[in-house]
C-alpha cells in the first residue's frame, strides 16, 4: 500500500514545533511546493519554522545563561610562588631488563579462582556503578520507542500485534550497534581502571595477572547477557501489555545469537585492541573506529567476503511460518568461524606478551580454529559474488546486440503447459515447462530471441517446429530458423530449468522459496519471448558511457492504441512437501497424493503472462458463494481476522458483480505468506490473493483507531479481478496505473462506504489526501491520466480522493455504468489507455461544465 505509514497531521505539528534541528519544521512548510521550487527557492521562514527556530533560540540562550549563573569561578590568585630546587645526591644508576613473570608451581584450580575472582571484582565494579542502571534505562527506552512504533502503525495501518517474533526482530535492530559501543565503553573503562588507580604495579606482580584479560573477557559477556535479558524481558512485557500472551522463546533466544554472541566476539578484539596501545583515549578512539568498520554498514564494503563479517547483525524477518529459516544455522556457522579467529588472535597476543603458550589454550584454539574453517565452508556453500560491473556489462551487451529485436516480429506464447516441483526443506524448485508458440503477425519469422532468467539454471531447452528441433543452451539465445514461422504457424518450446538459495546470498523477497510460508511471483522466472525493455540501464549518463543513446520515454496516453494478443492459457500443476498445501493460479482442477508429497493442478483461461504460487503448512476456511468457492488459507495461529475477510469478500462479490460485470474464475483463493516476502500489503493474481503475514491480515483491526484494512484489502485486491489481471491489460504507457490502481482505490472507497458509512469512508480518504500533499513535493506532480508506477502517491492515494469526488459530482450508479462501459467497449486484446477511460467519464457527464471538472480532476497536476 502506497504510504502506508504517514503520521498524522497532529503528530507533524508537534514535531514541526518541537524538533531542535527544525528539519521536521522545514519539510511541514515546504510540503506544499514542488520539487523544481525546493531546488531553486528557499523556503520562507515562516509559519511553523520562524516558531520552531525562536523557540530553539530561547531554549539554547536560557540553557548557556542557566549554566553561567550556576558555574563557581574560582579566584586564582595571581601570587607566585616561588620554587626552590631540592638539594639531592645523584640518583642511583637504575638497570632497566624486560619484566617476566616466574614460573610457579600453581594449578589450574588456582588458575580457575582467579579467573572469576577477576571477573567477580569487574561485576562488583560495574553494578554498583551509575553506569549500568543508566544506560539500562536508555536501552529500556530507546527500544520501547521502538516496540511501540512497530505495534502502533500510524493513521493508515492498524495496530500490529505484539507477536514475539516483532518484539525480537525490533530488538535484533536496534541493539546489535548499540550493546557494540556499550562494549567498547565498558571494556576500556574495565582494562585501564586499574591503572589508572595506581594499582597496575601491584597486580602485575603476581603470577596470575595472566588471567586479568579473561577476566574482563568474562564479565562484558555476562554484562551483555544481562542487558539482552532486559530487553527480552521489555518485550514480554509489551506482549502482555498488548494482550498477545502466546510467547515463542525460540524467537527470543535468537536474539542471543544475533546479537549478544556477536557482540561478544566484538569484546574478545576490542580487549586485544586496548592490551596492544599504551593510551586509554587512542584504545576507546580505535575501537569504536572498528565498531564502525567491521560491524557497521562499511562492512559490507570493505569486508566483501561474507564469512568474514564475523561482528556483523541479522537484518532479516522472523516469520510465524519459517522462524528465521537457515539464516539461524547459517549465523552460528559464520561465528563459530569468528570465534576461531578471535582465539587465534588472542593465542598470538599471549605468546607476544608472555614469550610461551599453555598447551591446554593450543589445543583449544586448534580445536576451535578448524571447527571455525569447516564451519565457515559451509557457511560460504553457494556463494555468488556480487559483480555490479559484469551486470552492467551484460546489459549494456545486450541492448547492443538484441535492440533490433524490439521491432522484430516474435512469437506469441499462447499456451503453458508447466509442472513445478517445490522443495521447502532444500529451498529449492524445479520447473518443467511446455509452450506452444505462435505466430500472431502478419509477417514470418525467421529468428527468435528466446530469454532465460540468469538467477535460475537452466538444465535444458528444445525449441521444436514443424521442420527442426534446436538445443538452447545460453540464457540469451538467438535463434535462427531454416524455415521461417509463417502466420498462424505454431512451435513447440520444453525447457526444464532449477533454482536454489542459499542463506549467504540471501533470499530474493519475490522467489523465497522456504521451509514453510513460501511465494514466488514464478511467472517473472519463466523464459520471455523477445527483446525485453527492462534489461535496459536506466541511468542516461551510464548510457552516454557505453553510447548507448538516449532512453526512450513511455509512451504518451494519447498514442495510438494497439491490438495484441498476449494473453495464455495455463496449465499449472504444483507439487509440494508432505503436509504442505500449494496455491497456484486459477481454478483448482484436481488434487492428489502420490510418493509423501502433494499434488495441486491448477488452470486458467484467457490470463495475462502473470502467475504465481505458495506453499505452506495451512488452516482452510471455506464458504461456497452463490456458486463461487472462497477459499482462505492461514496460519494456524493467525485465525483473528478470517471471517471478517470472509464477509468482506461477499460484500465485494456482491457490489463488483452487480456494477461491472461477472466474476471471471469459479474460486476465490486468498493465500497467507510468510514475511520473508516484502514489498506489499497484498497482491492479486487470477483467482488468487496472497498476503504477507506482517502486512495487514494479521493485524488488530478492533484496536483503538479500528482502521478496518481487512475491508479494504478484500475490497482493493478482488477488484483486481476486474482492474487489471484477467478482463483489461493496459500496455506500457502514461496513464496505465489509472485504470489498474486508481480504478481499485475507487472500489475501495466504496467498498468502505458500504460497510462503515460515508463519514468513516471521508476519514479514509483525508489519510489518502495526506499522503499525496506528503509525497507530491518529493517528484513531479503528474496528472492521474498520465500517472506511472513510479509515482504511486498520484495513482492510489490522488487517484482515490478524485474518484471519490467524481463519484459525488455525477453520482456513484453514473460511475459505475461508465466503468461497465469500459470494460465492455475494451475487451481482449484491446490495449486500452485513460484516454479511453476519460471518454466514458464524459459521456456520463451531464454538461460541458462537468466535463470541465472531470479535467480538472484527472488531467491536472
Amino acid at each position: 500500500m502506497a504510504g502506508a505509514m504517514p503520521q498524522s497531521l497532529e503528530a507533524q505539528q508537534i514535531s514541526a514545533l518541537l524538533d531542535p534541528f527544525g528539519l521536521s519544521s522545514y519539510f511541514l512548510d515546504a510540503k506544499l511546493l514542488t520539487a523544481e521550487q525546493k531546488n531553486i527557492q528557499i523556503v520562507p521562514i515562516t509559519g511553523y519554522l520562524l516558531f520552531n527556530r525562536i523557540f530553539c533560540l530561547l531554549i539554547s540562550i536560557s540553557l548557556l545563561w542557566l549554566s553561567l549563573k550556576q558555574f563557581s569561578f574560582s579566584n586564582i590568585s595571581k601570587q607566585k610562588v616561588k620554587k626552590t630546587a631540592l638539594k639531592t645526591d645523584s640518583p642511583p644508576k637504575i638497570f632497566k631488563s624486560e619484566y617476566t613473570s616466574v614460573q610457579t608451581g600453581y594449578g589450574r584450580i588456582p588458575s580457575i579462582h582467579s579467573l572469576l575472582s577477576f571477573a567477580k571484582i569487574d561485576l562488583i565494579y560495574l553494578f554498583k556503578s551509575v553506569t549500568v542502571p543508566a544506560i539500562s534505562i536508555l536501552l529500556v527506552f530507546a527500544v520501547g520507542m521502538e516496540m511501540y512504533a512497530e505495534i502502533e502503525k500510524g493513521i493508515r495501518l492498524p495496530q500490529k500485534y505484539a507477536s514475539s517474533g516483532l518484539m525480537a526482530t525490533t530488538i535484533s535492530e536496534n541493539f546489535h550497534l548499540l550493546g557494540l559501543l556499550i562494549a567498547a565503553y565498558f571494556l576500556n573503562d574495565l582494562y585501564w581502571r586499574s591503572k589508572s588507580s595506581g594499582f597496575l604495579l601491584i597486580e602485575n606482580s603476581t603470577f596470575l595477572s595472566k588471567n586479568k584479560l579473561a577476566g574482563h573477557f568474562i564479565s562484558i559477556s555476562i554484562l551483555l547477557f544481562f542487558f539482552t535479558a532486559i530487553l527480552i524481558g521489555e518485550g514480554i512485557i509489551f506482549q502482555i501489555a498488548y494482550q498477545y500472551f502466546h510467547i515463542d522463546w525460540s524467537a527470543y533466544l535468537a536474539v542471543f545469537l544475533f546479537n549478544t554472541f556477536p557482540v561478544i566476539l566484538f569484546s574478545g578484539f576490542a580487549l586485544l585492541i586496548n592490551s596492544s596501545i599504551p593510551n586509554k583515549f587512542i584504545a576507546l578512539g580505535i575501537t569504536i573506529l572498528a565498531v564502525f568498520l567491521l560491524a557497521g554498514p562499511v562492512s559490507d564494503k570493505l569486508l566483501s567476503y561474507p564469512v568474514l563479517r564475523i561482528f556483523s547483525d541479522f537484518k532479516g524477518s522472523y516469520s510465524d511460518f519459517n522462524g528465521y529459516g537457515i539464516y539461524e544455522k547459517a549465523f552460528g556457522q559464520r561465528l563459530l568461524f569468528g570465534a576461531g579467529i578471535i582465539a587465534l588472535l588472542w593465542l598470538i597476543n599471549g605468546y607476544i606478551k608472555f614469550k610461551k603458550v599453555s598447551v591446554l589454550q593450543s589445543v583449544f584454539t586448534v580445536i576451535l580454529l578448524i571447527s571455525g574453517v569447516l564451519a565457515g565452508s559451509y557457511f560460504m556453500k553457494g556463494h555468488i559474488p556480487k559483480d555490479a560491473e559484469k551486470e552492467m556489462f551484460n546489459s549494456v551487451q545486450y541492448e547492443k546486440d538484441f535492440r533490433k529485436y524490439e521491432n522484430l516480429p516474435q512469437p506469441d506464447i499462447t499456451d503453458i503447459k508447466t509442472e513445478i516441483k517445490l522443495y521447502p526443506s532444500q529451498n529449492a524448485y524445479e520447473i518443467t515447462g511446455h509452450y506452444t508458440l505462435k505466430n500472431q503477425t502478419s509477417q514470418p519469422i525467421d529468428k527468435v530471441l528466446v530469454n532465460f532468467n540468469a538467477d535460475l539454471k537452466l538444465e535444458k531447452a528444445i525449441l521444436k517446429s514443424t521442420s527442426e528441433t534446436i538445443t538452447i543452451t545460453g540464457n540469451t539465445s538467438e535463434i535462427s530458423l531454416k524455415k521461417a514461422l509463417k502466420p498462424n504457424d505454431t512451435a513447440i518450446l520444453d525447457f526444464k530449468i532449477s533454482y536454489q538459495w542459499f542463506a549467504v546470498n540471501g533470499h530474493q523477497s519475490f522467489n523465497a522459496i522456504i521451509e514453510n510460508g513460501s511465494f514466488m511471483r514464478i511467472s517473472r522466472y519463466y523464459p520471455i519471448i523477445g527483446y525485453q525493455k527492462d534489461y535496459e540501464i536506466q541511468d542516461q549518463d551510464v548510457r552516454n558511457q557505453y553510447q548507448l543513446g538516449k532512453l526512450r520515454t513511455m509512451k504518451k496516453p494519447e498514442a495510438p492504441e494497439v491490438l495484441k494478443k498476449d494473453f495464455i492459457n495455463l496449465d499449472m500443476t504444483v507439487s509440494t512437501e508432505e503436509h504442505q498445501t500449494a496455491v497456484g493460479t486459477g481454478d483448482l482442477i484436481k488434487k492428489w497424493t502420490q510418493s509423501d508429497r502433494n499434488y495441486f493442478q491448477y488452470q486458467a483461461k484467457n490470463i495475462p503472462f502473470r502467475f504465481a504460487v505458495s506453499s505452506a503448512e495451512y488452516e482452510l476456511k471455506s464458504l461456497n458463494y452463490k456458486g463461487i468457492a472462497i477459499h482462505i488459507f492461514y496460519h494456524k495461529n493467525h485465525f483473528e481476522n478470517v471471517d471478517h475477510l470472509l464477509k468482506n469478500v461477499q460484500l465485494t462479490l456482491d457490489y463488483c458483480q452487480q456494477n461491472f460485470g461477472k466474476y471471471p474464475f469459479k474460486t476465490i483463493n486468498f493465500a497467507e505468506i510468510s514475511s520473508f516476502t516484502r514489498g506489499f500489503a497484498a497482491t492479486a493474481y487470477p483467482s488468487a490473493i496472497f498476503m504477507p503475514e506482517d502486512m495487514v491480515f494479521h493485524a488488530n483491526i478492533h484496536a483503538d483507531q479500528k482502521q478496518d484494512v481487512i475491508n479494504e484489502l478484500a475490497g482493493h485486491e478482488l477488484s483486481h479481478l476486474w482492474w487489471g489481471n484477467s478482463q483489461i491489460n493496459p500496455d506500457d504507457r502514461e496513464g496505465s496505473v489509472m485504470l489498474t490502481e486508481t480504478l481499485a482505490m475507487y472500489t475501495e472507497m466504496m467498498l468502505y462506504k458500504k460497510m462503515h458509512g460515508k463519514a468513516k469512508m471521508m476519514e479514509r480518504l483525508k489519510v489518502h489526501q495526506q499522503i499525496y500533499d506528503n509525497e507530491k513535493g518529493l517528484s513531479e506532480d503528474l496528472p492521474i491520466y498520465r500517472a506511472t508506477g513510479d509515482v504511486s502517491h498520484i495513482s492510489y492515494s490522488k487517484g482515490a480522493v478524485a474518484m471519490v469526488k467524481l463519484s459525488e459530482l455525477v453520482g456513484e450508479n453514473k460511475v459505475n455504468a461508465a466503468l461497465k462501459s469500459f470494460l465492455d467497449n475494451n475487451p481482449y486484446p484491446k490495449k486500452p489507455s485513460s484516454i479511453d477511460l476519460l471518454q466514458e467519464f464524459y459521456k456520463v457527464s451531464p454538461n460541458d461544465a462537468v466535463r470541465k471538472q472531470i479535467d480538472g480532476l484527472f488531467k491536472n497536476p
